[in-house]
């Protein structure tokens, strides 16, 4: 990745603003305009932006498009920190590691390792105090989802928060404004989840089990996949399984805050609860956009793009178009089901944790909806955000228990 320089970071484009912390926060109004006016536009560096939910589910998955960076392109944090995982991989190869990892992610098995995250969520229940203020996104987001990756991974559940503090670090160094600083930071995320995974993996083969940490260091082992292939899809899985589902449920957790009469809905109508959290997933998406690079000259939208363009897909945008989602500001819990978000991703390199994500959004928020009554923001939260996700740093909330 080609960094800008430290005082132009907040360099502004009309229509995207990228560097603008005003945008940052609240990119709404600007994606409106770009949808009606331009939703096909080329950025100042050349990068060409898909904004509209129909284009970008044609356009997002043409053959024509990697998301492989060009050969002769500089080495960044992520294509050495992620350069030997899923990520980072087209085609066979590509396949077959996420192949090898899906498989420990079907629905039933999820259902299986929840047991971790449920343990989780009652012990902050029972612990909690009337009055008490705690960090929701911390206590009932970060904390339970590692736990329920933990367990896939048959690894010690101790140390979320250095996990999600290092995959913020890592995600710095993605943003389209990040600087040389904000690519050190995230060279400093990987090193710690490396260093972090080296032990765990000593751990595994002092203490072996039958997870998929298991199964990837013996696939190291037997010659099927390499040494940086098993380590670094490992700093992946432990890394990322709270990051993500973390800020999904901080988000709902708020949104039912300051929407009683939805969480009392979602209560007493269990019925209606995967129509509500699809819709928080649909209007708070974690990861904003993805980029991929023509292999060869491409038309989109009337406009031919020539070979080794990045094109940008807006799915946070996407998830707001209201030829898709009418009144898209606002929870519909009787959206049609064909009216799906894009918060994943699409094609072959969508998220490999949507399930887990989904389902373990489902586990913990049936139990809090089944012990607690009511949830009240109790101060403001605290984000990490740029132009390509979103994160809490802290949420303070006071809950009231049946």
């Amino acid at each position: 990745m080609v960094h800008i320089q430290d005082d132009l970071a907040k360099a502004q484009d009309e229509f995207l603003p990228l560097g603008d912390p005003e945008f940052v926060k609240n990119p709404y109004p600007w994606f409106e305009r770009l949808r009606k006016e331009r939703p096909l536009h080329r950025l100042p560096n050349g990068t060409y932006v898909v904004s509209r939910y129909h284009d970008i589910v044609k356009y997002g998955r043409l053959p024509e498009l990697t998301i492989l960076e060009p050969e002769d392109a500089p080495e960044n944090a992520f294509t050495a920190g992620f350069g030997d995982t899923m990520l980072s991989r087209e085609g066979p190869a590509h396949v077959a590691l996420r192949g090898r990892t899906a498989k420990w992610f079907t629905p039933p098995l999820i259902r299986q390792y929840a047991a971790a995250a449920e343990k989780a969520v009652n012990q902050v229940l029972d612990d909690y105090q009337p009055g008490e203020v705690i960090d929701g996104h911390h206590k009932l987001g970060m904390i339970p989802t590692h736990a329920l990756m933990c367990d896939a991974l048959q690894l010690p559940t101790d140390d979320p928060e250095s996990a999600v503090s290092a995959m913020l670090d890592v995600m710095r160094g993605i943003s389209s404004v990040a600087t040389a600083k904000d690519d050190e930071i995230a060279a400093q995320g990987f090193a710690y989840l490396r260093s972090r995974v080296m032990d765990l993996i000593s751990y595994k083969k002092e203490n072996p089990g039958t997870g998929l940490a298991d199964a990837l260091i013996k696939a190291e082992e037997n010659g099927e996949i390499t040494r940086e292939e098993m380590i670094q899809t490992l700093s992946l899985f432990w890394g990322s399984g709270a990051h993500n589902p973390s800020y999904l449920i901080g988000a709902a957790l708020e949104y039912f805050a300051g929407h009683p009469d939805l969480y009392q809905i979602y209560r007493e109508k269990p019925e209606k609860r995967r129509a509500i959290l699809n819709e928080i997933i649909r209007l708070f998406p974690a990861e904003l956009s993805f980029i991929r690079n023509t292999t060869k000259p491409v038309e989109i939208l009337g406009t031919l793009i020539p070979e080794r363009t990045p094109v940008r897909f807006l799915l946070n945008s996407a998830n707001r178009d209201p030829d898709v989602f009418p009144d898209p500001d606002k929870v519909d819990i009787d959206r049609p089901p064909k009216a799906m978000p894009l918060s994943f991703g699409i094609g072959p390199h969508a998220c490999a944790g949507t399930a887990i994500a989904r389902i373990g959004a489902e586990i913990i928020f049936d139990i809090v909806a089944n012990r607690v009554r009511r949830i009240e923001l109790a101060g403001d939260s605290v984000f990490d955000a740029t132009d390509r996700s979103r994160a809490f740093i802290s949420q303070a909330l006071r809950l009231y228990l049946d």
